[in-house]
């Protein structure tokens, strides 16, 4: 068995110790006040979201809502150990990859109650499967570029608008790099959500299949979505692989040395304290030859197949859903709320930018690329599409043996 095949294996593996939790086990439903677990990976959401439970202890003051915040590093780890023995949290966070991988395997309450219609589309799209709903969606994470007036100013380009082109941002990136010695956007090869997924699609490429049967990374307008940024990196537009590994991008863009910076509205809070955030600016993402502009992804809140309160779970992750709760959310600057029309709550809190685009860009907007094998072919991505930005191989190449790879990584998927 080849690398490839190795880590579809390690992700079917998992697949078969979470295959145990099926609802079919579970425990019957216990009666009276309840107390139920809410585990969460952002500590600095505690403070808000223990409002949002106080508000839901008002309709329901029957449930005890216990909230935790584990550290991004330790979150998976820890829930596969949970999913292993059976004692997954009654309520959990969970993004598109791994709502695929848990779902498949019957760790997740399917949703029967929350009206589709209240949500993007393709957020709803990523948490179905089998035509059932597994997790109720909390925020979109669509991409926007945020800029540095100061420093399109200083170059004398103009800034970015509505509307403006791929070639428009490749102009003023080259441009603003020459004139000003500084980068004018940045990528690297594990920067997918944030840049060159986003290129891929508007190019009208893809990542995987709808069906999640094959890669898209053979096809010439994914290759064309790549190569943009390649090039960057080969001109010295872009910081290289090894000094984005030895400073992250925001650390460029908050410092003044980097022009543009595609990434999402969960950066407000960080923006907003920056010593320069009076230089900072955000637009909407440019147009490709296709209809998409980007992906849209966001966190949503699941139940588990195995938990004990599967009533209370299931009211509590209902108000999550809720209008009210997701208001609750955008106001504490935690991110746009997924429910559709409520994006104002978020917007209103950050006067000093319009960021009102990032709702509406979901409608223009690709699923977030995934599949039950997503950890193993995100793998792969880093590895193949590294030696393209390194110049190992042509981007071509190293598309075609990632495809390659990934297909592999895809056919052992249980179907």
């Amino acid at each position: 068995m080849n690398r490839h095949l190795a880590a579809a294996a390690a992700a079917v593996a998992f697949c078969l110790v979470l295959s145990g939790c099926a609802a079919d086990n579970a425990p019957a439903e216990k009666k009276g006040p309840v107390g139920i677990d809410y585990v969460i990976w952002d500590a600095n959401a505690l403070k808000p979201y223990k409002e949002i439970i106080a508000a839901f202890a008002k309709q329901r003051p029957d449930i005890t809502v216990n909230i935790q915040a584990l550290p991004w590093e330790q979150y998976w780890t820890k829930l596969q150990t949970q999913a292993s023995s059976k004692s997954l949290p009654d309520v959990f966070w969970v993004n598109e990859p791994n709502a695929a991988l848990y779902a498949a395997n019957g760790a997740l309450e399917p949703i029967t109650s929350l009206p589709a219609e209240n949500f993007p589309r393709g957020l709803i799209d990523s948490y179905t499967s089998g035509g059932k709903l597994y997790a109720s969606p909390r925020e979109i994470g669509t991409m926007g570029v945020w800029y540095n007036k100061r420093l399109f100013d200083k170059a004398g380009v103009a800034h970015p608008r509505k509307g403006w082109t791929q070639a428009d941002f490749l102009d003023a990136a080259r441009t603003i790099s020459k004139k000003l010695d500084v980068f004018g956007a940045a990528a690297a090869p594990w920067t997918g959500q944030e840049t060159y997924y986003n290129t891929i699609y508007q190019s009208g490429g893809e990542v995987v299949s709808a069906d999640k049967r094959r890669s898209g990374y053979d096809r010439p307008e994914t290759i064309a979505g790549i190569k943009l940024w390649v090039d960057l990196a080969k001109e010295g537009v872009s910081p290289s692989v090894q000094q984005i590994t030895d400073t992250p991008v925001p650390q460029y863009f908050t410092s003044g040395k980097l022009a543009m910076m595609w990434s999402g509205p969960w950066n407000v809070n960080t923006l907003k304290d920056a010593k320069l955030a009076g230089d900072f600016a955000v637009a909407p993402m440019p147009k490709g030859s296709s209809g998409l502009v980007t992906t849209v992804q966001g966190g949503a809140d699941a139940v588990s197949a195995q938990s004990e309160h599967k009533e209370a779970a299931q009211a509590f992750q209902a108000f999550l859903g809720s209008k009210t709760a997701q208001e609750l959310f955008g106001a504490a600057g935690l991110g746009i709320p997924a429910f559709n029309g409520s994006s104002g709550s978020f917007t209103a809190a950050f006067p000093q930018w319009d960021l009102t685009f990032f709702a509406e860009q979901a409608a223009n907007a690709a699923p977030y690329p995934a599949s039950i094998s997503a950890e193993a072919w995100n793998k792969l991505e880093n590895e193949y599409l590294t030696k393209a930005w390194r110049g190992e191989l042509s981007v071509e190449e190293a598309c075609k043996q990632l495809a390659a790879a990934m297909n592999d990584v895809l056919a052992a998927e249980p179907k």
